[in-house]
């Protein structure tokens, strides 16, 4: 006997007149519990001019191929398509939650407004705009909005698990963690209320408990994409590359272009086939350790030290990042001081950049950084999943908090090297900033 999610006809459903929310939710969950359903709504969406003939008008068929499109997950396409149909509770929903979806919370808040304004008693609405409200800052909006839907739906898990989230943003994770385990009490299996909890011990080092949670998350669906990363990076931190690229695969599966969990995937193979040894990390540290020497400590000719002084470069890991024609560029700076440059890196294992990979040289450690760049979110940009857990355990939100700290402190963190360091300068650099080195 079929189960209720086989038997539902997705080309009836999305050629249905008037679609409810709850019933769109229904139909994500469905297509995403197999990749069976997500094919068969591929092949309705290439053809959906002629599928949608059903439906009232054009506008009315394009709000549904949009719709189509977030069912599949493919939200900054739905987006497109939804921004340019009329005005409709659906069209208003959605939009709103594909914004959420791609991080543009105060552009959701307007559309899911709107969609509240259509039909107030719906919860889904309701707590996706206090979701809107909670993610862009406005927190007493949130709370009022959680309140109406509260005195309606006073058994919504939903309702407590946002409560928890604007708590958790604002820092107060005791009471974040007591809102999730309310949801979870009133709806056993909360997706989103257990996926805080988890990601809250992995911020703390309670690596085997979010682990337990991760794996318990990674059995539901819709699949949780960022679950199914922070476990696979949890695995990685363990030694567990199979079971790392196991879970970016998964991720790939339904997200094949999926740039982040592309670039762990490619990671956690190459992890596969590397050979490590005692003697492997201790090169790594001494090697880390020389980077960040200071270039005031070493014997360079005057002018030498002139010429790294106008560069604004203060470690060896600095002088590295620097090609030979940026060094040839800096006034009385000749073959002769390159020479010496080189002969003293050659002592030290290492060379200068070739400037194939490491991009444009890198600004002055220290400066100021351009209009506007120091108040940037760091959410706001891709970093890997070890990153972004730094950030979280040492609560740095903007570019303005990062730039506060050394290379050094943020190299004494856990599971933090001279790769991920890397990153944090080309990111930087792009925005014309640095990190200090000390």
């Amino acid at each position: 006997m079929p189960t209720a999610e086989e038997s539902i006809d997705l080309k009836e459903a999305l050629t249905t007149e008037d679609l409810p929310i709850g019933r769109i939710l229904d139909l994500r969950r469905t297509v995403h519990m197999s990749i069976e359903r997500r094919s068969e709504l591929e092949r309705l969406l290439e053809s959906f001019g002629d599928v949608g003939r059903k439906l009232s008008s054009d506008n009315k068929v394009e709000t549904r191929r949009a719709t189509a499109l977030w069912i599949l997950g493919r939200v900054e396409e739905a987006i497109g398509v939804f921004e340019k149909a009329r005005a409709s509770k659906e069209k208003s929903y959605l939009l709103g939650a594909s914004l959420l979806d791609v991080g543009r919370a105060g552009d959701a808040v307007a559309h899911l407004k709107d969609a509240l304004e259509a039909d107030a008693s719906d919860a889904s609405i309701g707590t996706a705009l206090a979701e809107a409200y909670v993610r862009s800052g406005q927190f007493e909006d949130a709370d009022k909005i959680l309140d109406r839907v509260a005195k309606k739906h006073p058994e919504n898990g939903d309702v407590h698990y946002m409560r928890g989230l604007a708590y958790d943003l604002q820092g107060y994770r005791a009471k974040a963690t007591e809102s999730y385990e309310k949801a979870m009490e009133l709806e056993p299996g909360h997706a989103r209320s257990l996926f805080r909890l988890a990601y809250t011990l992995d911020l703390l080092g309670e690596d085997a408990r979010a682990l337990e949670l991760y794996e318990q998350l990674r059995k539901m669906r819709p699949l949780h994409v960022n679950t199914i990363l922070n476990l696979g990076v949890i695995y990685e931190d363990r030694g567990e590359f199979d079971k790392a690229a196991d879970c970016f695969k998964s991720v790939l599966d339904y997200f094949p272009n999926h740039p982040r969990a592309r670039l762990f995937h490619k990671d956690a193979q190459a992890s596969l086939s590397m050979f490590y040894d005692e003697e492997a990390a201790r090169r790594d540290q001494k090697l880390q350790a020389v980077l960040v020497q200071p270039l005031t400590e070493l014997s360079f000719s005057q002018r030498v030290r002139n010429g790294l002084t106008n560069l604004g470069l203060q470690t060896i890991g600095d002088l590295c990042a620097k090609t030979e024609e940026e060094l040839l560029e800096v006034p009385n700076f000749g073959k002769t001081s390159l020479r010496e440059v080189r002969e003293f890196l050659q002592t030290k294992g290492l060379g200068l950049s070739s400037g194939a990979k490491e991009g444009a040289a890198a600004p002055a450690p220290g400066a100021p950084p351009p209009a506007d760049v120091d108040q940037k979110v760091l959410a706001d940009f891709e970093w890997s999943g070890r990153i972004r857990k730094l950030f979280e355990r040492l609560n740095l939100r903007t570019v303005a908090d990062l730039l506060a700290k050394s290379e050094t402190e943020l190299m004494e963190s856990r599971n933090l090297g001279i790769t991920s360091i890397k990153e944090i300068r080309r990111k930087l650099g792009a925005l014309g900033v640095a990190l200090r080195p000390e």
